[in-house]
Formats: structure tokens, C-alpha cells, sequence
């Protein structure tokens, strides 16, 4: 009976021990990161001045949420570049999967094709658009000048509105085929039965579409929606690499600024309750969002 009993508790502590390096690994990078910054955000470290530590409890958070100018001006700017990006994102994805869903021949090479600029990093898409975007050599100002568009070179990067529209551009081409890729997965999950239906009653790809596809699609089209919008507030390598931000901090985002704050200003405890601040900001959008989700499909029913 004993040997049956330390048999048993082996096998109840077996699955721990196998898994012990995985957990001591993300407790090292994952959680002792985020305990000690979450410390260090109601702190006055700031290293231009000293290692010294000083609590100073919640003044970080107050000064990030109401003293900032520049904070809060780069939640507009995130704002500003979100917004048409989603909204852009989920109409192409939308009307891109639904073309592949009535391809027959050669559906997985095409989408293969067409899901390429979502395997190239944002760094290397930065790099790539920013040669692009280049005001004499670059291949948009030259191409427009060789079919007569343009008449003198434009620079991309002269005012905040054309800055941000750069920026919104790359954006696009960069994460409309995940966005393609999550609605064709959701067009495909649809019985073609339903279809079928539709067309013996008499219904025109219209109807069809809004009666069918859209509310079949509404919870795979928020999933979308939520991974980008949380992937947009992280916003930085693109910026980073494009526009630095500029011109004159109207390309800024919150992630950008967290880092220009934290490794540019040296004020470590400020930029830890900054990154804290976005992360409240985004659970916070996340349930307003869920939140409108079940209101619809309470209506709904």
C-alpha cells in the first residue's frame, strides 16, 4: 500500500517536474519583468540624474494621464493611424477572401501569394516602403513622374496628415492579408448549404450576403478586429524605422513615445507607468468592445 501511494504521488508530481525548466523560464522572462516594472512605476528612477529609487506612489500615472501633453498627443496620433487602418484593413481582407472563396483552381497558391507581406517583419517593411517613399530616387515619386501624375518630386514626409497617411499605407499592406487570411477561414466555416437555400428562394448575391455571410462573419470579423487593435497600440518598428516620429512628433505613437521617454529621456520609472498606462488603456478598449458584442447579439436575439 505504501509503495502504491508514492507511485501515485509520482505520477501527480511527474507532469511538474517535466514542466518545471518551461515555468522557472517564463517566470524569469515574463513574470519577474513585468512584477519589477510594475514596482518601478511608482518610483522616481531616472538615470540622467542617479540609480537612486525614491517612492513617489501614483504620480507617475497621474502626470502620464493628465500633465502629458505629449503622451496624450500620441494617443491621438495612434488614434489617427488606427482607425483607418482598421476600417481599411477589414473592408480589403473582406473583399479579398471573399474573391478567394470562389476560386476553385489554384485557391492555396494564390493566398500563399497574397499572404507574403504579412510574413515580412515591420522593421524590414519600414526599410523596404521608407526607399520607396524616397523623394528623388524613391519608386513612387519616379513613377508618378514617368505616367505624368506628378510633375516635381513630392516628399512624403513634409506635413503631419501626408506623414500619417505613409504611415496608414504601409499599415495596410502590411496586415490586410491577416486580416484576409482570419475571413476566409470564417467564409470557409459557412454551410454552402445556406447558400443554396438562399438562391431556390430567390435571393441576389446581395441579400445573400447580407442576410448570410455578414452575420455568420460578425464574431470572426470582431476576433480580427481585436488582435489588430490590440497589435496596432504596440505600434513602434514601424515608426521607428519610417518616420522616427516625426515630422515634429505628429507620428508618435504611445509605444514610441514609452520608449523615447525610457531610453532617450532615461526616466525608466516614468516609461514603466506609461507602458502600464497603454496596457489599462487597451483591456479597457477590449471590454468596451466585448461589451458592444453582447449587447448586439442580445438585440439580436
Amino acid at each position: 500500500m505504501r509503495l502504491a501511494g508514492l507511485a501515485m504521488k509520482r505520477k501527480q508530481w511527474e507532469p511538474l517536474a517535466f514542466a518545471s525548466p518551461a515555468l522557472v523560464l517564463i517566470a524569469f522572462v515574463i513574470v519577474f519583468p513585468l512584477v519589477y516594472s510594475f514596482y518601478l512605476s511608482f518610483q522616481n528612477f531616472d538615470l540622467s540624474v542617479g540609480p537612486d529609487y525614491e517612492y513617489v506612489g501614483g504620480k507617475n500615472y497621474a502626470e502620464a494621464i493628465f500633465r502629458d501633453s505629449r503622451f496624450l498627443g500620441s494617443v491621438w496620433n495612434t488614434a489617427l493611424i488606427i482607425a483607418p487602418s482598421l476600417v481599411l484593413e477589414l473592408l480589403l481582407g473582406l473583399g479579398i477572401a471573399m474573391l478567394l472563396s470562389r476560386v476553385i483552381h489554384g485557391r492555396p497558391i494564390i493566398t500563399a501569394l497574397l499572404a507574403i507581406p504579412a510574413m515580412v517583419s515591420p522593421v524590414m517593411a519600414a526599410m523596404a516602403w521608407r526607399m520607396m517613399y524616397g523623394v528623388k530616387y524613391g519608386a513612387i515619386n519616379n513613377l508618378g513622374r514617368q505616367l505624368g501624375i506628378i510633375d516635381v518630386y513630392f516628399d512624403w514626409f513634409s506635413s503631419p496628415f501626408v506623414s500619417i497617411l505613409a504611415v496608414v499605407l504601409v499599415e495596410i499592406w502590411l496586415n490586410t492579408p491577416f486580416m484576409m487570411l482570419v475571413l476566409l477561414a470564417g467564409l470557409q466555416s459557412i454551410p454552402t448549404e445556406l447558400y443554396e437555400a438562399a438562391r431556390a428562394d430567390g435571393a441576389n448575391a446581395w441579400q445573400r450576403f447580407w442576410s448570410i455571410t455578414l452575420p455568420l462573419l460578425k464574431f470572426t470579423m470582431a476576433v480580427g478586429v481585436m488582435i489588430r487593435l490590440i497589435d496596432l497600440t504596440k505600434l513602434f518598428g514601424l515608426i521607428f524605422v519610417l518616420t522616427f516620429g516625426g515630422p515634429g512628433g505628429s507620428t508618435e505613437t504611445v509605444a514610441f513615445t514609452t520608449y523615447l521617454m525610457g531610453f532617450k529621456d532615461f526616466r525608466m520609472s516614468y516609461a514603466a507607468a506609461l507602458s502600464y498606462v497603454i496596457v489599462g488603456g487597451v483591456l479597457l478598449l477590449t471590454l468596451v468592445f466585448i461589451w458592444l458584442q453582447r449587447v448586439r447579439e442580445a438585440r439580436a436575439a
